[in-house]
C-alpha cells in the first residue's frame, strides 16, 4: 500500500509514464472490436468514456463505465456492478429509482425512499446511500432524477476508490442520463392513475442540420398528482442537450436541468405518518394494522400546508478526445445551485433513554425510569395520549452551490500476450451552503378527531432558532492500471486515490466555527480469471473513507470490502448470471461507552466497527428471445457493536420480475410482466443509546415484519403507439416500510393502476 504523499506520486508518474510509452504504440487506433488478419497484430481499441447502445437483451447491459470512469465489459470486471436498462425502467413505469433497483441483490429502500421520497436514497449492502451520482458527478440534492431523463442505472457495489472515495462503504449509484442521438426520434406520453400518476413527458432528439455534427435533444416532464400518503406531488423538469462531435474522435456535449419539485401535505413528510404503539415491545414485530387512532393512509397531524419543495439548477459539459492513437482524454464540469424548503409539522412523542429497563436493557414505552434510595424504580409516563397529542411546525431553508471538475487520461497499450490499460486523473470540488431553521408549537390534536389544518405559524414575527454555513473543497488525484495476460484470459487492476479535504463549518448565531481538515489514500485491486469465454472468478478489495471529528482532532472512517465470485454468460450473452461473497465494513464508528460514568476513569465514547457479510446472486437477461428475467437473492448479516441488528436492514431479500415478449400471433406486439419482491424481517430502530446508566446494553424494542409485494404490467405496441399498464401491489398488500424509529414510518402505498399512452414520431 501506498502511504506517503511521495510514494502516491510516484506510483502516479509510473502509471503516467505508462500512458506516454501507449503513445508510442504503432498500432492504428479503432473505435469499434477489430479482426485479426493474417501476419498482423490485432489493432488497439482506443479508450472509450462512454457505454455502449449494443445489448442481446432489453434487460441486459455487458458494460459498464463506474468502475473506473472508462467503458469495460462486465463479464471482465472484477468487482459486482449491476445495470438496470432504460428498457426496464419504462416497462415498470418507475416513479423513481428505487422502483427498478429493488430487483437488484443487496439493495433496499432507505429512509424516505421511493415517489416522493428524497434524494433517492437507497441502502446497499446495508448503508445506506446520500445522494447519487449523475454521469459520474455526486448530487445531493433533494429532489429525485426523473427517471425518464436516465439511460441507465449502475450501482456499484462496496467502496469504491476511485468512483466515490468518499462515499457510502455499501456502494455508490451512477445514473446515466440520455445524450443526444444524430438519429431523429422521440416520443410524448401521458401517464393517468389512482396515485403517483398524472404525467406528461417529451423525449426528442435528433441532428441539427444547419451544422454538421450537431446534435440535440430535449426532455422535458410535468406530474401533478396524489400520492398514497393524504397530499400531492408535483414536479416538472426540463432538459435541453447539444452534442457537437468535433471530428471522428473528439466530441463536445452540453446538458443543462431544472427540476422544480414539490411535496405537499403528508407527502411532505411521508415517514412520519405512522408510529409503534405500546404493544410493539421487546424484540416484538410491528403490527400490520395501524395503532388505535391512526388509519393506513394517515396524515398523521401533517398540516395540509405542510411542504417540502426543491429547485434546481444543474449544468453539465464535457468533452472527450484522443491526444494520440492509444490515449483518450475526458475533461467534464459540473455546476449545480440548490434552493431547499421544508415547511412541514411533526407529532411529539415522548421517546428517550430514560424509558429503558436499567437493569434488562428493554424499552419500556409507558414508564420512564429513575433513582429512588440506591434502586431504579418506574413511573408511568405515556409516550403519547392520543386524545391530546402535541406536534411542532418546523421551518428549513437550505441554498447551496456545487462546482465540480473531473479530468481523466485513459491509454491501451499491447505488447504480445499482455495488454495494459492505465487510466489517471483528477478532481475538484466545492461546495458551499446555509441553512436557517425556525421552530413554532401548534396546537395539540386529538387522534380520533384528526385537524389537518392547524393555522400555519407567521414564521416572520418568530425568531431564528439556528442558523449554520459550510464551505467544503474536495480535491482528488487517481491512478488505475488493468492489466491482461494470456491474451487477456487474467485480468489483475490495481488502483490508488488520494483524497485532500477542507471543510469549515460555521454557527453564524454564535460565529463559532470549526474546521475539519486532512487528506486519506484509498486503495482497490483485483484479478479476474476466465475459466472459459464466458465464465469468470474473481477476487477484490476496495477502500475508501469519509471524515469526521473524534476529541476534537479529523478522524477518517474506512469503508473496507473483500469480494471474491464468479460471473458467467449464457446464450451468447443474452442471460448474465454471477454469484458473489462480500465482507464490508466501516471503521472508526464514534459510538458512547456502556461503561462511561459521569467523573469516572472510562471515556465516554470509543471507537468501532460496523461489519456486515453475505452472498448475493443476480440473473439478468433472456432466458429465450421472447422471456426476460430480472431476479436476485441476498443473504447478509449486519451487526453493530455490541451485535444488535441496525436499522431498516433485513439480513434476507430474494426479488424477480419475469417479462414475456410477444412476438408472433394475434397478440403479436404485447407484453406481460409479473414482478415480487421480498424483504425479510428488520429492526425498526437503532437504540437510543449504547447501554443504560448501568452499563446494559440496550436492546432492539421492535421489529418490522417480513413483506412480499407483487407487481404486474402489460403493454401493446402498434405502428407508433404504444400502451403501458401496471399494476402496483397486484394483492393490495398491508404492511409498514422504511421505518425510521418509533415514530417515523409509514404504510406501504397499496394497489395502483396506471395507464400510460405513447406516440412515437
Amino acid at each position: 500500500m501506498i502511504k506517503s504523499p511521495r510514494l502516491f506520486l510516484s506510483a502516479t508518474l509510473l502509471v503516467a509514464s505508462a500512458i506516454a510509452l501507449s503513445a508510442q504504440s504503432s498500432a492504428p487506433a479503432t473505435t469499434a472490436a477489430s479482426t485479426k488478419s493474417a501476419g498482423q497484430e490485432e489493432a488497439i481499441v482506443l479508450p472509450d468514456f462512454s457505454v455502449s447502445s449494443d445489448r442481446t437483451d432489453g434487460y441486459r447491459a455487458t458494460d459498464s463505465l463506474s468502475g473506473a470512469r472508462i467503458r469495460t465489459a462486465l463479464i471482465d470486471t472484477p468487482a459486482t456492478i449491476n445495470v438496470i436498462t432504460g428498457e426496464f425502467l419504462q416497462d415498470i413505469g418507475a416513479n423513481a429509482m428505487f422502483d427498478a433497483t429493488q430487483y437488484v441483490s443487496g439493495v433496499g429502500n432507505g429512509r424516505l425512499a421511493g415517489a416522493n421520497g428524497i434524494i433517492d436514497r437507497m441502502t446497499i449492502r446495508g448503508f445506506e446511500t446520500n445522494g447519487r451520482n449523475t454521469d459520474n458527478f455526486p448530487s445531493t440534492f433533494q429532489a429525485n432524477l426523473d427517471p425518464d431523463l436516465i439511460e441507465r442505472i449502475e450501482i456499484v457495489k462496496g467502496p469504491n476508490a476511485i468512483l466515490a472515495p468518499t462515499g457510502s462503504p455499501g456502494g455508490a449509484i451512477n445514473a446515466i442520463t440520455k445524450s443526444p442521438l444524430m438519429t431523429p426520434q422521440g416520443y410524448v406520453s401521458l401517464e393517468v392513475g389512482k396515485f403517483n400518476a398524472q404525467k406528461l413527458t417529451v423525449d426528442t432528439t435528433g441532428p441539427l442540420s444547419q451544422v454538421k455534427g450537431l446534435a440535440y435533444r430535449l426532455v422535458a416532464a410535468y406530474q401533478d398528482t396524489k400520492t398514497f400518503q393524504p397530499g400531492s406531488l408535483k414536479q416538472w423538469d426540463i432538459n435541453p442537450e447539444f452534442s457537437y462531435q468535433i471530428s471522428d474522435t473528439s466530441k463536445l456535449s452540453f446538458k443543462y436541468s431544472f427540476v422544480d419539485w414539490a411535496a405537499f401535505g403528508s407527502a411532505s413528510s411521508p415517514g412520519n405518518t405512522w408510529i409503534a404503539d405500546n404493544t410493539a415491545v421487546n424484540g416484538g414485530y410491528l403490527s400490520k394494522t395501524p395503532p388505535l387512532g391512526f388509519t393506513y393512509a394517515d396524515h398523521a397531524g401533517m398540516p395540509d400546508w405542510g411542504e417540502r419543495a426543491d429547485k434546481v439548477n444543474r449544468f453539465a459539459s464535457e468533452l472527450t478526445t484522443s491526444l494520440s492513437s492509444s490515449i483518450s482524454m475526458r475533461l467534464a464540469a459540473c455546476f449545480y445551485t440548490d434552493h431547499f424548503d421544508s415547511d412541514s409539522a411533526t407529532m411529539n412523542i415522548n421517546t428517550g433513554n430514560n424509558r429503558y429497563n436499567p437493569y434488562t436493557g428493554i424499552y419500556t414505552p409507558d414508564y420512564t425510569w429513575a433513582l429512588s434510595n440506591g434502586t431504579y424504580v418506574p413511573t408511568f409516563s405515556a409516550e403519547y395520549t392520543p386524545t391530546n397529542v402535541s406536534r411542532t411546525a418546523a421551518l428549513q431553508r437550505t441554498w447551496a452551490e456545487d462546482f465540480q471538475l473531473q479530468n481523466d487520461f485513459a491509454g491501451n497499450y499491447r505488447l504480445n500476450s499482455v495488454t495494459l490499460e492505465p487510466v489517471a486523473g483528477w478532481a475538484f470540488e466545492r461546495s458551499i451552503n446555509r441553512t436557517l431553521g425556525k421552530n413554532s408549537p401548534l396546537p395539540n390534536f386529538n387522534l380520533f378527531a384528526q385537524d389537518d389544518n392547524p393555522p400555519k405559524p407567521n414564521y416572520a414575527l418568530i425568531p431564528i432558532g439556528s442558523e449554520s454555513g459550510a464551505s467544503t473543497v474536495k480535491k482528488q488525484v487517481y491512478a488505475f492500471l488493468r492489466s491482461g495476460f494470456v491474451d487477456n484470459r487474467l485480468f489483475v487492476t490495481a488502483g490508488a486515490s488520494r483524497v485532500w479535504l477542507d471543510s469549515i463549518n460555521t454557527n453564524e448565531l454564535s460565529w463559532a466555527s470549526s474546521e475539519l481538515k486532512g487528506s486519506k489514500d484509498t486503495y482497490l485491486a483485483g484479478a479476474l480469471f476466465k475459466i472459459a469465454k464466458s465464465l469468470s472468478a474473481y477476487a477484490t478489495f476496495s477502500n475508501n473513507a469519509n471524515a469526521t471529528t473524534y476529541l476534537n482532532q479529523p478522524l477518517w472512517q474506512s469503508g473496507k470490502q473483500y469480494e471474491f465470485g464468479v460471473k458467467s454468460e449464457f446464450f451468447n450473452q443474452r442471460l448474465s448470471v454471477t454469484a458473489s461473497h462480500f465482507q464490508v465494513s466501516q471503521t472508526n464508528l464514534v459510538t458512547p461507552n456502556p461503561f462511561y460514568i459521569a467523573g469516572g476513569t472510562q471515556p465516554q465514547n470509543f471507537l468501532s466497527d460496523q461489519t456486515n457479510h453475505g452472498f448475493e446472486l443476480d440473473a439478468v437477461g433472456g432466458i429465450t428471445k421472447d422471456l426476460s428475467l430480472i431476479a436476485s437473492a441476498t443473504t447478509m448479516h449486519l451487526r453493530d457493536a455490541f451485535g444488535r441488528r441496525v436499522r431498516n436492514i433485513p439480513d434476507k431479500t430474494v426479488n424477480g420480475l419475469l417479462n414475456y415478449h410477444f412476438r408472433s400471433g394475434a397478440l403479436k406486439g404485447g407484453s406481460v410482466f409479473l414482478g415480487v419482491t421480498y424483504v425479510g424481517d428488520q429492526a425498526g430502530e437503532n437504540p437510543s443509546s449504547s447501554a443504560t446508566v448501568l452499563g446494559v446494553i440496550e436492546q432492539v424494542s421492535y421489529y418490522v415484519p417480513s413483506r412480499t409485494i407483487f407487481n404486474a404490467g402489460a403493454s401493446y405496441t402498434t405502428g407508433r403507439y404504444l400502451f403501458n399498464l401496471n399494476v402496483d401491489n397486484l394483492l393490495n398488500t398491508h404492511t409498514v416500510w422504511q421505518s425510521s424509529g418509533r415514530n417515523s414510518m409509514s404504510g406501504y402505498p397499496l394497489v395502483n393502476c396506471r395507464l400510460t399512452s405513447t406516440v412515437k414520431f
